[in-house]
This record gives structure tokens, C-alpha cells and sequence, in this order.
């Protein structure tokens, strides 16, 4: 099944959980594990809806039954005092990177939750003033601190943002020399190996092509199919699918059908 969620996921749910969620209030916050948190949340003359997130994985709603806790660590508690009551204003994927942005007003200010869905992973709670207050994991690295107090500042991007990237941009992928396209796309935009062999398999393009071997026109079909694949996600014109296995095993979900699993069983959700 699933393990982690890629940056097309992230683009595809982050809308969806805008339109859902924004304007909800934070009735109260639970840690269930080290990693996972699950926010209570309402809305009026609505049930309850519960947003779980697992750092370094994923971020969705769910109606499972989680158990919670009988004592909140402190970071839970910390959370408590700052979010709980507030108000959602908006929820964005930060760049296209995997990370998301869950803005909070509450009577103390405009609080950002953030949750790094990479990695080791990270959740983060940022005061009006744009510095840490808490953290899940505080860390000293070579490219930044997550530390109380410091200015908090995004990881360095993984790629590039396929978003604001131009046709001749684009075509310097072919720089890239003798490495095979599949690995140089998911080293140019930070897409993984399963969305890069989707895109090549819709261009018509082999995947173990070396960059530099790549005609303009090639170029120009991987380009399309990029954009075409991120248009469909952004404007919201997806299905949603469960792949199974031959034995009726889930062992993915995509948020629209992919010709690099046609071959499998899917069911739209």
C-alpha cells in the first residue's frame, strides 16, 4: 500500500482540503504516536471532521476510530494552548515541494501549522512573527535550523517547480549528458520515479534515453505531458483511484488513472 505521498498528491488534495476545511475551528488537538497528530475540527451545524497528519508521510482526512492518548505530551499541550479555538483560514502545498501550510487566526495572531511530508518529516508550529515556536524534531543542519525562535525558513528546494518552469527552461534537462531521462526527471522537478515513468510512457519517450541524446521535439512532448498531467490535478478534474493487485490487494492510490497501471485493477473512489 501507499507509503508516502508524492508532490502530484499534495497538489491534487491540497485544494480540496481548502474548500473542506477553511473556516473550520480547532476543537482540539491529539498526538497518537511520535509522528501522527489528529486535529478535531467544526464547523457549524456540521459533524466533526478529523485531519490526521504523520510527519515525513501524509496528511488527509479520515473517519477511522484512532485511540488517543489519556495524557498529551508537551507538544501536543503546546499546540493546544497556541491553535485550539482558532480558526482556519487556508491551507496551501508550499512551491511544489512536500509540504504543507495550514494557516491559523486565532486571538493571538495568524499561526502557521506546517507539516514537512518528507524525509524524516517534521511538524512545525510558526508565531505571527515568522519564527519557530515548537517543533515535532528541533534539528541544526548545514542549510537552516529548526529551532525555538529562529526566523523559520523552508527546506531548500528538491527541484524545480514544474509550476513556473518555461518550454526553454525546460530543455536544459538535455545538459544533464548521459544520465538516463527517467532518473534525470525526478532529479529536475522532484516528481519520483513512478510519476516520471508515467509522463515518458504518455510522450512516447524511452525512459532509458540518455538526456543528451533527447531531440527538441522529445523535449518538447515530455514538457506537454507534464503540464497536461499538473493541469488536470490543479483545476480539480481528477479521479481518484485505488490500484489493486491480481489478488484484489490495494497497493496504491492516485488522484487520476495513469497509463502506467492500466495493466492493473483500479476502482475509482
Amino acid at each position: 500500500m501507499k507509503e508516502e505521498m508524492t508532490s502530484f498528491d499534495i497538489t491534487a488534495l491540497t485544494p480540496e482540503l481548502d474548500r473542506t476545511i477553511k473556516g473550520a475551528r480547532i476543537n482540539n488537538i491529539y498526538q497518537i504516536n511520535p509522528t501522527t497528530l489528529l486535529l478535531k475540527l467544526r464547523q457549524p451545524s456540521q459533524p466533526s471532521l478529523h485531519l490526521l497528519i504523520e510527519a515525513g508521510k501524509r496528511l488527509h482526512l479520515t473517519s477511522y476510530a484512532l485511540e488517543k492518548p489519556k495524557r498529551p505530551t508537551a507538544f501536543c499541550m503546546a499546540l493546544r494552548k497556541h491553535l485550539r479555538n482558532g480558526r482556519i483560514t487556508g491551507i496551501q502545498q508550499h512551491e511544489f515541494e512536500r509540504t504543507v501550510i495550514i494557516y491559523v487566526s486565532t486571538g493571538k495572531g495568524d499561526f502557521q501549522l506546517i507539516s514537512e511530508l518528507f524525509g524524516g518529516g517534521n511538524i512545525i508550529l510558526v508565531d505571527p512573527q515568522n519564527k519557530i515556536l515548537h517543533a515535532l524534531t528541533y534539528r541544526r543542519m548545514r542549510d537552516r535550523n529548526i529551532l525555538r525562535g529562529e526566523i523559520f525558513q523552508h527546506a531548500p528546494p528538491h527541484g524545480r517547480n514544474p509550476f513556473k518552469l518555461s518550454r526553454p527552461d525546460f530543455s536544459e534537462i538535455r545538459t544533464l549528458g548521459q544520465l538516463e531521462i527517467v532518473k534525470a526527471l525526478t532529479k529536475f522537478l522532484s516528481i519520483g520515479g513512478f510519476y516520471a515513468e508515467e509522463i515518458l510512457l504518455r510522450a512516447s519517450v524511452n525512459k532509458d534515453a540518455a538526456c543528451e541524446s533527447l531531440t527538441r521535439q522529445e523535449t518538447g512532448k515530455i514538457f506537454d505531458e507534464v503540464h497536461q498531467i499538473l493541469s488536470i490535478i490543479k483545476t480539480g478534474n481528477v479521479e481518484p483511484c485505488i490500484v489493486v493487485d491480481e489478488r484484489g490487494a490495494w497497493i496504491d492510490v492516485t488522484p487520476l488513472l495513469l497509463k502506467k497501471i492500466c495493466p492493473l485493477q483500479t476502482k475509482t473512489i
